[in-house]
């Protein structure tokens, strides 16, 4: 017997440690590539910890060692090994670092951990922890350690990670740590220099200490968001957003915060300057990167930011994050939920800075994002009202479609009487123009928003009102304008004798004929250069958007509206002429019947078209021959 092996003691692992590895052999871990990162993150604490000890302890081992990271690979003895230049340990820190868990911990968790869960729990951080992850990918793992303390001895510590391990001195002659971990025949990738490289570009890029690979650097990028602002220039913001974002485009703008309460987070967030998601398909992923001390936990992380923030990228760290076994999910989100919180509020207190002191640049943010943006009203309730602040539109007083006004500057500009905030809904502003619900508007000159994005009526709707001004639909019935419009229009048109009996009887001829069409025929008051239009009782969605859940939903008809009468149109009053004539009522059906389904065209909606057209027809001749009669009665 030798005298290393006389010296080496075996000691049982601590029954959770035996349950963790189990756990492990089942793949606890979604990547296995996991446990280089892991391996890092251990030697950078290690690091850190010699570096804060070195600022009040001068008499320490190895005092002109460099702080760094060596990692190398032999692809013929299948190793891989990890050293350090850190804090190191003894032999009793050996025991109760990597020979138990208690002080992670973690051990109710693992204790817990049900089948279901195992593939992507979370407990790492501390050495004793994250360090088993190796035993995904080895047979076998030794370290050899050297306490920074003087006169302490080196230790062996290994393993094959089945529920012993064994400790033994050996001669080392720097402080620190080293980890040779002997790999699985299938997992000789990791001695291969591009692939470790690939790991620590994607996980530990930002760790602060040199990370060499077979002597060379590997993480050259900084880690700007922990610098103080003042330090750092617009192109090193510029070439970081690159990095992250793996584009060549400069952003947008960017966001730089630090927070000490109520959770402690750096972070760099950034706005691209072009939206790649295009409306249906191809949805934005989230961008956002969730860091612990500069260690990624999770990439494109979707609880730090909400769906309409989805454009925004940048990095969040924080040191308050309790790590679990993979880094992958959070044993407790309330955390995360704050700094969400916290973040959304920095995000939505620059957009209003920029929308109130850089109009320009952010008319050209909300022309990219807007769409996206939108989508918080419905479901941020808690920033709904910062969130319509920042809307915009285009409306029937501004000079060009590519005009934006908010809300705020609609009411600004409202009449002194006016009571609510009025929107129309189509696809294009010159369908718009043309609409007979804008003809009681025109006449006053009140502003109605033009809306043609198709998720803009559900945001006003989902708004009710701003700064206590009630939001409607033009086309709505009820219309608090139309209350007392015979007291602001001054109408000097002509009408001719009798006729309000006949236009009385007109528009019970109407609601016969229509009775199965629509809900009822009246009277309109908000008409001025149009015979007819359809509007929507109250609490009724428009039209426009009637036919979006129809698109969803073939089985949905579009609900019957009220139909409104002008007057003071010629044809109707024509019509109300002809209507005292018996023998006139087959043609008054079928004109009836037109005017209504041609209301219903104005709205975008074509009720029957193969009854249409013949009765076009039907009208055509009727008139031709009325005209030809005329004719012969002036030839004779």
């Amino acid at each position: 017997m030798t005298e290393k092996m006389k010296q080496e003691e075996g000691f049982e692992f601590q029954a959770e440690i035996k349950k963790l590895l189990n756990i492990l052999s089942h793949s606890l871990y979604t990547h296995k590539e996991v446990f280089l990162r892991e391996l890092i993150s251990n030697a950078s604490d290690a690091l850190t910890k010699m570096k804060f000890s070195s600022l009040t302890n001068t008499d320490y081992e190895g005092k002109d060692i460099p702080f760094e990271i060596n990692i190398d690979g032999d692809k013929e003895k299948k190793t891989l090994t990890i050293t350090d230049t850190g804090i190191g340990m003894t032999k009793d820190e050996i025991i109760q670092n990597v020979g138990t868990i208690a002080k992670s911990g973690s051990l109710e968790f693992i204790t817990n951990l049900s089948e279901q869960a195992k593939k992507d729990s979370n407990i790492i951080g501390q050495f004793g922890v994250g360090f088993y992850s190796v035993f995904m990918v080895a047979d076998e793992v030794r370290i050899r350690t050297k306490s920074h303390k003087k006169g302490e001895p080196a230790y062996e510590w290994h393993s094959d990670g089945t529920g012993k391990y064994f400790l033994n001195p050996i001669e080392k002659e720097n402080r620190g740590t080293e980890i040779i971990v002997h790999l699985k025949d299938e997992e000789k990738e990791y001695t291969e220099k591009t692939r470790i490289e690939s790991i620590i570009k994607k996980y530990s890029n930002f760790v602060s200490f040199p990370i060499m690979v077979c002597g060379e650097r590997a993480n050259q990028i900084t880690a700007i968001w922990k610098e103080p602002k003042k330090e750092i220039k617009e192109e090193q913001y510029n070439e970081f957003y690159k990095f992250i974002s793996n584009t060549e485009d400069t952003p947008l703008f960017h966001l730089h915060t630090s927070a000490e309460a109520p959770i402690q987070f750096s972070s760099i967030l950034y706005c691209p300057s072009t939206n790649y998601e295009t409306y249906g398909f191809k949805k934005l992923e989230h961008g956002v990167h969730l860091y612990s001390n500069k260690i990624l936990i999770q990439s494109d992380c979707k609880l730090l930011l909400p769906e309409y923030l989805r454009f925004i990228h940048g990095v969040v760290d924080s040191s308050d994050i309790p790590l679990n076994i993979s880094r992958e999910t959070f044993q407790d989100n309330r955390i995360i939920h704050k700094m969400k919180s916290v973040l959304v509020k920095q995000v939505l207190t620059l957009l209003q800075d920029m929308a109130k002191n850089e109009k320009e640049k952010y008319e050209t943010f909300w022309r990219q994002f807007g769409r996206i943006l939108k989508e918080g009203v419905h479901f941020d309730f808690e920033n709904k009202d910062t969130l319509a602040q920042l809307m915009r539109f285009n409306s029937s007083m501004c000079k060009s479609p590519d005009e934006l006004l908010s809300l705020k500057e609609y009411i600004d500009r409202m009449k002194p009487d006016q009571k609510e905030i009025y929107y129309i809904t189509a696809v294009n502003r010159e369908t718009m123009e043309k609409s007979p619900y804008l003809e009681i508007f025109r006449k006053k000159d009140i502003e109605v928003l033009y809306l043609t994005d198709p998720n803009d009526e559900f945001l006003l709707s989902g708004l009710h009102e701003f700064e206590k001004k009630p939001i409607r639909s033009a086309d709505q019935a009820n219309l608090d304008l139309l209350k007392d419009s015979d007291k602001k229009i001054v109408d000097t048109t002509e009408e001719p004798q009798n006729y309000e009996e006949s236009f009385k009887h007109l528009l019970k001829t109407i609601k016969v004929t229509l009775a199965d069409r629509t809900i009822d025929v009246k009277e309109s008051n908000r008409l001025v250069d149009s015979p007819c239009c359809l509007v929507n009782p109250d609490g009724v969605p428009s039209v426009h958007v009637q036919k979006l859940i129809q698109m969803v939903d073939t089985n949905y008809k579009i609900s019957k509206k009220i139909m409104e009468i002008n007057r003071k149109h010629r044809m109707i009053q024509n019509l109300a002429r002809m209507n005292e004539t018996p023998s006139y009522q087959p043609l008054i059906e079928k004109i009836v019947n037109q005017l209504f389904e041609n209301a219903l065209m104005q709205d975008g909606v074509v009720y029957n078209p193969t009854s249409m057209a013949p009765r076009l027809n039907e009208l055509l001749e009727e008139l031709t021959k009325a005209t030809l009669g005329e004719a012969k009665r002036i030839i004779v």
